[in-house]
Parts: C-alpha cells; structure tokens; sequence
C-alpha cells in the first residue's frame, strides 16, 4: 500500500504545474479557454491574449472571478511581428521567463467561402498568416527567450484538418465547408513542430503539437448529428472537458521524454473507415 501511494504522488508531482508560467494566445475564449483554465488548476501562473486587450482584461477577471487562479492579460496581433516581439518582451518583463508556451491562437477569415475555386488570394493569406506565420513567430520569439534558459515546453494547436481530407457534403448549405487554406496551415503547424522539436531539443526545450477534431459549439443539430457518426465514439468533443487534460500532460514533466509529436483528439475520426 506505501508503495502504491508513494507512485500516486510522484505522478501528482509530474503532473504538477506549480510554480510555471504559462502563456495561451487566444486563452480567453473557446478551446483556448478551457487550456488556460487547465494549466491554471495544475498549478501555472497563466497568461492570456487578445488582439483586443479589453477582452483579454475582461476575460481574465471572470477567470480569476470563477476560479481563484492566477491569469494575466496581454494583448497579441499574431499577424504583426512587431506586435508578437513586443508580446514577448513584456512577458520577460513581467515574469522573467515563460516554461509553457500555447500556440492556440489562430483565426479564420471573414472572407472564405470554403470552395476552392471561389476562395481569394486575401483568404488564403489570412489563414496561413493567422495560424502558421503567427505560430512561427511566436516559436522564434520563444526560442530567443528559453534557449539560454535550457528549459520549455511549446503546445502548438493544429488540427486534424491538416492531416485528413474532409467530407463537405455533411456542412450543409446554413455552413461554410472547411476552407483548404486552413487545412493547409494546420497541416504546416504541424511540420513546423517536427522540425521545431529537433532543433530546440539540445535546448531542453520540447515542442509538441494537439490536433483536435470536431468540438461541438452551437452547431446545427444536422452536423453534429452527421459529424458524430464519423467518430467511433459517437460524438463530438465537450468543451471544458475533452482537451485540457492533453494540455496539462504536453506542458508538464509527465511527458518530459515526448517530443515532436501530434496528439490527436478527435474521438477516433481520423481513423474511422
């Protein structure tokens, strides 16, 4: 029995996140949210962005208002250099270092169509700006930080559109179809954190990646009815519940010994024939 609980509390000590600062870009909102509010419970001082940093400040009160836990607010424009530079200088500033970097920000465009033969040049620019130039800056940044340090942990969230081709005809005509430039950029979100892991890796710094499958938020009854029955599970996945745990694990010394891996969270979707 000793013995047994002596392995439950070096595993709560792995799992532990006491004492980390953490930054997840777009953690006021939706997924980013719930990961924000995970590293929070294993212990991170956590720190959040918004391209509007009165949204960033509103979202961290009511954080700080439900939970008890530590959020800070910051403003971040993933399409501008300077602005991701600046993000990360305050961050040295403020706290010294960063040990868990979330890469969720990202964004669609207000443009996109979702057909390929319709969508615009500026579409495509949005995407590949918004998810995989933004996710490259804020590596770089990162690695100028913590290379000296010898420590990190960087979670980029892709997604499963960058590695399966999608079935449209479930999105019905009240849905815009999964956009090519999305799946395009997430599928080089997760290039990058392969490569990324073998470069930063003599650093001590891990790089990862999660790509999540279908989360249900509002949908219509037909998609979600339709996209549930393309997982082995049956569903798709629970916001504030199916991705946080991922996150804690990526971030913290349980998976000190993973690196340059995927994560797929998608109840079975991408393996589903």
């Amino acid at each position: 029995m000793e013995n047994h609980k002596t392995a439950e509390a070096e595993l709560r000590t792995l799992l532990s996140l006491e004492g980390k600062i953490a930054l997840v870009t777009g953690g006021g909102r939706n997924l980013g949210r719930e990961m924000a509010l995970g590293l929070a419970e294993a212990g991170a001082t956590v720190a959040i962005t918004s391209r509007d940093i009165s949204r960033a400040r509103e979202a961290t009160e009511a954080m700080r208002e439900q939970t008890g836990y530590d959020f800070h607010p910051f403003e971040l424009e993933l399409n501008e250099e300077e602005s991701v530079v600046r993000l990360f200088h305050s961050i040295k500033e403020r706290f010294g270092r960063l040990d868990i970097l979330v890469n969720n920000g990202g964004g669609h465009s207000s443009t996109a169509c979702g057909l390929l033969e319709k969508e615009t040049l500026q579409s495509w620019n949005d995407f590949i700006g918004s998810n995989l130039t933004g996710c490259f800056l804020m590596l770089r940044e990162y690695a100028r930080l913590m290379m000296p340090l010898h420590s990190g942990s960087v979670v980029n969230i892709a997604s499963m559109a960058g590695l399966v081709g999608r079935d449209r005809s479930i999105y019905g005509d009240d849905m815009v179809p999964n956009p090519i430039a999305y799946s395009a950029a997430k599928a080089g979100m997760i290039g990058l954190t392969t490569d990324a892991a073998a470069y930063l890796g003599p650093y001590g710094i891990r790089v990862n990646a999660i790509s999540p499958g279908g989360f249900e938020r509002n949908q219509p009854e037909h998609f979600i009815r339709d996209y549930s029955n393309l997982t082995m599970l049956k569903r798709m996945g629970h916001a504030g519940f199916d991705l946080k745990g991922a996150a804690v694990f990526l971030a913290s010394d349980a998976s000190a010994y993973i690196t340059g891996h995927n994560l797929v969270i998608d109840g079975g979707f991408t393996k589903y024939k």
